[in-house]
This record gives structure tokens, sequence and C-alpha cells, in this order.
């Protein structure tokens, strides 16, 4: 063999690991805008960068279902383990928009489910050698087509991210006619956990992000967590709640609408985002030191920003998580007002947390002042797009912070105050 042969062979080989390489995984069933499984292409930055893998332009005909109807979704493992697989809806005119589909979120899962798997069990981040099409024990999971989607054009949006190791998202597409069934209500998004590692448990496998829109081209670009592997929900739900909830509350929203129904303070879950709202507790609770709790300052004592009005929208702590000396906490905004403008949320720590900062600032807010008098607090500023908002937005902020002071999630979550201000 002559080495100009050489060469070519090698750069084969090479072309056909480039190739597998750019599929990794989409829709196989039904068959994506682009055709997918044909292509064995999947769709990710930077060559791809969503909602969809081609343009509403783009869509094909139409597949006629009924609101109600159960649609089986299956997509290729194809080698790579670990992550989530978000399902949303959006109308077909607006299916060029990830907004649209950020505020039509039907569930969350694991995506290794559903009979997928590595070849060798003892390697659970192994390969498989299930073709790229998905034929042989595919992933995949049923879904009911929601009630609420009114009569005429829809599109399915297939999400995959937090995949093994370090990918980016990747997104499929279906087009449907919705035509009959019965109409109802929106339901709430739901988190559907258990995988291959994780069978049965209220969680997933994932790598660097447990959300969309972080990890937009790969490697991963913007790592929540750079450490890699990890296992747990998806962002903004609980490890111990159940798997399915009721539809939301409040008023019930037409069929002929498509609109959400507006946002309750009183522990319903929200529909937009999927995170419980979880009121502070009160009373007397102790640290991780046993020392007793002092009661919370008057809000307007700790504020950095110079802001003296409180908004009538409140501010509720929905998660706190803590590992070493670093702490993650979820803030749920609910716009209880016809208009909140120029605001900013005031988090002051408990009398115990002497050593706590921020870290950094995700999602609708960014890290404004911090100060120690005369209590240990900050002020988190919105982002442009959230500066002004309307009645019934419900607005999610996280803030990672240092635990030096070791303290539970538990504690910190109870005794942290937040507050939302306005100029």
């Amino acid at each position: 063999m002559n080495s100009k042969t050489q060469i070519l062979i090698v750069g084969v080989v090479l072309i056909g690991l480039v190739s597998s390489a750019l599929g990794h995984s989409y829709l196989t069933s039904p068959i994506s805008r682009s055709n997918q499984k044909q292509s064995n292409s999947g769709c990710r930055g930077p060559l791809c960068y969503g909602p969809c893998d081609a343009k509403a332009a783009s869509a094909r005909t139409p597949i006629t279902i009924a609101r109600g109807a159960s649609v089986s979704l299956q997509w290729p493992r194809n080698n790579h383990a670990g992550g989530f697989i978000r399902v949303a809806w959006a109308p077909t005119s607006q299916s060029d928009s990830h907004a649209a589909f950020d505020a039509n979120i039907q569930e969350i899962v694991c995506h290794e489910r559903g009979g997928c798997k590595p070849d060798n069990a003892n390697d659970p981040n192994g390969g498989d050698s299930n073709p790229s099409d998905g034929s042989f024990l595919p992933c995949q999971v049923s879904i009911t087509v929601p009630p609420h989607l009114t009569d005429g054009l829809w599109t399915l949006q297939w999400a995959w991210f937090g995949g093994a190791f370090a990918l980016g998202d990747y997104y499929s597409c279906v087009d449907y006619k919705i035509q009959g069934g019965d109409s109802g209500l929106k339901p709430a998004t739901f988190f559907l956990g258990g995988d291959y590692s994780y069978p049965g448990q209220q969680k997933c496998k994932f790598f660097n992000t447990d959300r969309l829109h972080q990890c937009v081209n790969e490697p991963c670009d913007n790592a929540v967590y750079p450490s890699g592997e990890r296992s747990g929900p998806a962002y903004g739900f609980s490890s111990t709640s159940p798997p399915t909830v009721p539809a939301t509350t409040g008023a019930p929203v037409p069929a002929t609408t498509g609109a959400a129904p507006k946002p309750s303070t009183t522990g319903v879950k929200s529909v937009t985002t999927g995170i419980s709202f979880k009121p502070s507790t009160t009373g007397s609770k102790l640290g991780t030191t046993g020392a007793p709790i002092a009661s919370n300052p008057d809000p307007s004592s700790g504020n950095c920003a110079g802001l003296t009005v409180p908004s009538i929208s409140p501010a509720v702590i929905t998660t706190v998580d803590t590992w070493g000396t670093t702490l993650r906490m979820i803030i749920q905004i609910t716009v209880q007002e016809a208009s909140l403008a120029n605001w900013q949320l005031q988090i002051i720590w408990p009398s115990q947390s002497t050593d706590t900062k921020i870290q950094a600032v995700y999602n609708a807010g960014v890290k404004g002042c911090e100060s120690t008098t005369p209590v240990n607090h900050a002020m988190i500023q919105p982002t442009s797009w959230v500066q002004t908002q309307a009645y019934g937005s419900i607005l999610t902020i996280e803030v990672m912070a240092s635990n030096n002071n070791n303290l539970s999630g538990d504690y910190i979550m109870s005794n942290t105050q937040v507050t939302v201000f306005t100029s």
C-alpha cells in the first residue's frame, strides 16, 4: 500500500468519525422537519442554534392529531450518556422563537429512558452499538397532546441538553395540525426522572448543565457545573417532588386563546417555569452551629442601592442547595402590579451567614451592590430584557454564593429575607 492510499484511507476514516460525532441525537420518530433520521445529523451550535432543526419556512406537511392523543417520541442514545429531554410546544408561526417554546413547556424527562443503554453494563458512560437511526433499543417517551392547544398549526419541540461529555444543546421539531379532542386547562410543567444510571429515581445523570440555553456551542461554552458529571432533577424541580402535578389553579383558560392562567402565590406550581413556590418558614430554627436565630431585620435597613419603596410583587425562595462552601439559591418573583419597572431584588442573609458573598447570578438578574452594613445583604439588578414586566410575569433568578459558615440549606432558606424594591 503506497503512502497516498494510506492517506486516503485515514481521511475516509476521519470523515466517518466526524460525521458520526456530528449526529449525536435527534428525533427519529416522528420524523423531524429536516428528516434528521435520514441525514443522521443532529442540530446544535455553532451549526444550529435552534429552536428547531429547520426554520418555519421549511416546515413539513403537518400531522393531523387531536388533543388528548398519545404521541411516542423516539431518539437514539448514539453513544452518549446522560442529560435531559425537554418537550415544548409553540404555534408553528412562532416556531423560530426560543421564547415561544420556553413559554409552553410540557415536560422534562431523562435522556436515557425507555430501554436505551450502553453495551457494557459496567460502563454506564460507554458506547452502544445501536444504529444512529435509533431503530434498535431507542430512548423513548410517550406524551399526551395537551388540552389547551387550540385548533390550528402547532410545532412540537424536542430538545436535549446536559449530555456527555460537555455536549451543546440539540433540537428537533415536528409540525402538527391540532384538530378536535377535548379542550381544557393548560397543565403544569412536570419533571419525570429515572434513567439507566438512576432507575426509578426522580433525577437524571447529566453533564455541565441542568437547563437549556446554557451550552449553546460545543464543547459546552457556559457550564453551570464545570466539574462535569452530576445527578439530580432538572433545573427548578426538587428530587423529592412527585413526577406529575395537577393543572394549575386560577381562572380556567379558554381553549381558543391558549393563554396561561394568572399565577398564584398560594403554593401552586408555575406553568411557565415548573418551579414550585415554597414560602420561607418562620420561627426559631438552628443552623449547623446550634446557635439561636436572630429575627430578620426590617427590609429597608439593608439596602446598599438606596431604594426605599418595596414592591407588592412577592419574592419567594424556592430552592437552596449547599455543597462544600458554596450555596445555590433559586428565587422566584411573581409580578402583582400592573407594571413592575426599574426594580431590584434585595437579599438579607441570615445573621449567622457572616461570610456569605455572591459569586454569580443567572437568568433574570445580575449582581448589583453588596454590603455588611447595617446587615449582610446584597441587591440584584434585572438584566436588560426584564427591566419592565407586566402583571402575571414570573421571573426566576438563580444566585450562587459562598457558604463559608457551612450553614444548612434548610437554615439558609428559612432565615434569608428577599424583597423586591422599586426606584
